[in-house]
C-alpha cells in the first residue's frame, strides 16, 4: 500500500497557511496563489514519495548542492535532475505507482500542472487499491491547470477522495481554498473546521485557526 497520507497533507495544509498569507498581502492576489500553493505542496511532499518514506527532500536540495554534481544548481534545477532520474525509474517499470506519484509531486514543484495531473492519473490507475491522496493530488493539479475553476471532473476526483476518507485533508483544504477565493467566507470556515475537528496529528492547528480568524472578519 502506498504511504501517501502524513507527507501530503502536512504540506497541503502549510501551503495553504502561506496561501491565505499572502492572499491578504499581495495586490495581484489570484496570480500569486498558485505560485506559492505549487512551492509549498511540494517543498515537503516530494522527497517523500520519491524516496518511498523520506520526508527530507527540501534539506536534501540542499545539502546536495554542496556536493560536487550539484553545485551551483538551484533547488529547481535539481529537482528538474529529479524529474528524469524518476522517468528512468519509471521506464523500467511503467506499473510503478509510487514513483509515478513521485513524478507528479516533482512535476507540482516546477508548476507543471498538467504534466502532474497526467502522472497522478497513472498513479491512481495503477494503485493496488484507491487512495484517497492520489485523488485529491490529482484534483489539485487539475485545479491549477484550469486557472483555479472546478469542473465536472475535479468535483469527482474530491468526491472519490472523500468517500474513502471524509476527513481526507487535501481534499479539504483544496476545497476550502476555492470557497475562500470564491467569497465563500462561510463555506471556507466550515470546511477548515471539519479539518480541525478530525485532529489529525498532522495537522497545522495553529495556521489553520489563523486562517479561520481571517475568514471570519471578511463574512458578512
Amino acid at each position: 500500500m502506498i504511504e501517501l497520507g502524513i507527507g501530503i497533507a502536512t504540506v497541503v495544509v502549510a501551503g495553504l497557511a502561506m496561501i491565505w498569507l499572502m492572499h491578504f498581502r499581495a495586490a495581484e492576489k489570484r496570480r500569486i496563489i498558485p505560485v506559492v500553493m505549487s512551492l509549498c505542496l511540494v517543498a515537503g511532499s516530494a522527497g517523500f514519495y520519491w524516496q518511498l518514506g523520506s520526508s527530507q527532500y527540501q534539506t536534501e536540495l540542499v545539502s546536495k548542492v554542496a556536493d560536487d554534481e550539484f553545485a551551483g544548481m538551484s533547488a529547481k534545477e535539481i529537482n528538474q535532475r529529479r524529474i528524469e532520474e524518476i522517468q528512468h525509474k519509471i521506464r523500467e517499470d511503467k506499473q510503478n505507482s509510487e514513483a509515478w506519484y513521485a513524478l507528479g509531486n516533482a512535476y507540482m514543484y516546477v508548476s507543471e500542472f498538467d504534466n502532474a495531473a497526467v502522472a497522478f492519473g497513472y498513479s491512481a490507475r495503477l494503485a493496488k487499491q484507491p487512495q484517497a491522496n492520489i485523488f485529491s493530488a490529482q484534483a489539485t493539479a487539475l485545479y491549477y491547470e484550469n486557472g483555479q475553476q472546478v469542473t465536472e471532473q475535479i468535483q469527482t476526483l474530491i468526491k472519490q477522495a472523500l468517500t474513502l476518507d471524509k476527513d481526507n485533508l487535501p481534499a479539504l483544504m483544496l476545497l476550502a481554498s476555492d470557497y475562500f477565493l470564491n467569497a465563500r467566507y462561510q463555506k471556507a470556515i466550515d470546511t477548515w473546521q471539519q479539518a480541525l475537528d478530525s485532529e489529525r496529528s498532522d495537522l497545522d492547528r495553529v495556521a489553520l485557526i489563523s486562517s479561520i480568524n481571517r475568514a471570519k472578519k471578511l463574512v458578512r
